[in-house]
């Protein structure tokens, strides 16, 4: 059998190329998308940035989303489950914003505090949330090291591209969504997770889906909890032992 695809997505102001120890060890082909690439900035919405992906990737293929990146996998699911023939999220969420329906999300004064964060300061708010993707995790401080390269780069471009992240962020609203998703479904969350903490004891899901914490994780894997996450991944898949070793 032939290894199938893979498409990864990253998340905000986080490049894809930052999950690679997620994913190096898969035999087949893999599409990594980060929010920011050419083409995407233009989207105003993951359900639109799900469907510019749909038409470059159309062949069945595994979606692995990150943060935000989760939002797109699930919105291409949704769409064209004939292309998504399973998605992965890793630190996801239904949605972001607390509601009536969701009060596990972040309450509305928070986020709006991060707003006018990154409105006045774009930099530093985004230095901000990288060190907070590995605040808790048991690793922090190797985890911290690991992403100093990346902060030294600066901020990824464009910034309207990052503005329009954090409105999608605002208005992330998909739990129909998550509840009903017509192809199997596995959520990783860490359990120390700074960003989104786990929410899978909250959510009804359908049978074919499965959440699961991994303990120590903050909101990034990172070399120490991306084997952990691998495994996982390679357990849920069916047929896994012919895409991945």
């Amino acid at each position: 059998v032939r290894p199938g695809s893979l498409v990864v997505i990253g998340g905000w102001g986080v490049q894809a190329a930052m999950l690679e120890p997620l994913y190096r060890n898969w035999q087949g082909s893999v599409h990594t998308v980060s929010l920011t690439d050419n083409g995407l900035s233009t989207c105003d919405s993951p359900a639109r940035v799900a469907a510019m992906l749909l038409q470059r990737y159309p062949q069945p293929s595994v979606w692995l989303g990150w943060s935000l990146g989760a939002q797109v996998a699930m919105a291409a699911a949704q769409t064209n489950p004939r292309s998504v023939s399973t998605v992965v999220t890793l630190g996801g969420f239904p949605q972001f914003m607390a509601s009536k329906d969701w009060p596990w999300g972040v309450p509305a004064a928070v986020f709006r505090r991060f707003e006018r964060y990154f409105e006045r300061q774009p930099q530093a708010c985004w230095a901000s949330f990288l060190a907070q993707m590995v605040h808790g995790s048991e690793h922090q401080a190797e985890l911290a090291e690991a992403i100093a390269p990346w902060l030294k780069r600066g901020l990824p471009e464009p910034i309207e591209a990052l503005a329009k992240g954090v409105r999608w962020l605002r208005n992330s609203g998909q739990l129909h969504a998550w509840q009903q998703c017509p192809v199997p479904t596995l959520h990783l969350q860490g359990s120390f997770d700074a960003v989104v903490p786990p929410w899978g004891q909250h959510l009804a899901m359908p049978a074919h889906s499965r959440a699961i914490s991994i303990d120590g994780m903050g909101h990034w894997p990172g070399e120490h909890h991306a084997p952990e996450c691998w495994r996982a991944i390679h357990e849920f898949l069916p047929g896994s032992h012919n895409v991945c070793h």
